[in-house]
């Protein structure tokens, strides 16, 4: 029987392993003592639910197809789980462009603490907590799964933050793709509001909010405020094409 490996890393995607930037960067570093689970079921949440189910090791990494972890990240992993249930570090879109200033959500700070996020392309857990908190809600197909495990993670075990473990990730590859990204993530919103009995009032009153607070059109440069205040747009559209499916869905 071969030894059981110390860390499963989990990779959602339906690219051919021999595609996958992620796996391709691990073959690079040193530490050999882990096994790629890929998997390939039609969304992000049960991806990740079936490579847990699949794993051999107690140690669980979540990465994206395109996540980069430096040198030394599966060590570092490895050894914060010895003594946290679940961890989460940096993350780095490598572009040097307007979407570089608008992803500061992916930097929780230059020192370690306990936070109350993560994002799925630069976490890990013990495989107990799923058996605590329950598994990667696969009613959410992509954009807050991540938030609403984290809020049940949060009632059994904190989250530990370490900016030292490092991942590079492209948040999206140009303005238009990022637009269409923050219009995928609101088309959810609602969703996740109705899952957390916030009133139907105070989702109005929020996505109006949204597209009404003059703040969210402000950039640093003229560049930056155009693509600031097409996001918004987008947002406000996702929230309130969202709205109406719901309401769809309850009638």
């Amino acid at each position: 029987m071969e030894p059981m490996p110390e860390l499963s890393v989990i990779v959602p995607t339906l690219k051919p392993k021999g595609e996958i930037e992620s796996v391709a960067r691990l073959e690079q570093h040193d530490f050999t003592d882990y096994e790629v689970l890929v998997q390939s079921e039609d969304s992000a949440t049960k991806a990740r639910n079936e490579g847990i189910r699949r794993a051999s090791a107690e140690k669980l990494v979540f990465l994206d197809d395109d996540s980069l972890p430096v040198e030394g990240y599966l060590e570092r992993v490895s050894d914060l789980l010895e003594r946290e249930a679940v961890v989460t570090g940096k993350i780095i879109h490598p572009n040097d462009d307007v979407i570089k200033r608008l992803t500061s959500h992916y930097d929780q700070g230059p020192r370690p603490r306990y936070v109350t996020r993560f994002w799925g392309c630069n976490a890990a857990s013990r495989k107990e907590v799923f058996d605590d908190a329950g598994m990667w809600n696969e009613d959410i197909t992509w954009g807050h799964e991540e938030k609403e495990l984290a809020e049940r993670i949060l009632n059994h075990y904190p989250i530990y933050y370490d900016p030292e473990l490092l991942v590079y990730h492209t948040y999206a590859d140009s303005i238009v793709d990022y637009w269409r990204k923050q219009y995928e993530l609101e088309l959810q919103t609602p969703q996740l509001w109705e899952m957390n009995d916030v009133p139907s009032s105070s989702q109005y009153f929020r996505t109006l909010q949204t597209v009404l607070n003059p703040m969210n059109y402000v950039g640093v440069t003229p560049k930056h405020a155009l693509v600031r205040s097409g996001a918004n747009v987008m947002r406000f559209a996702g929230r309130a094409v969202g709205m109406y499916r719901h309401s769809s869905d309850r009638d």
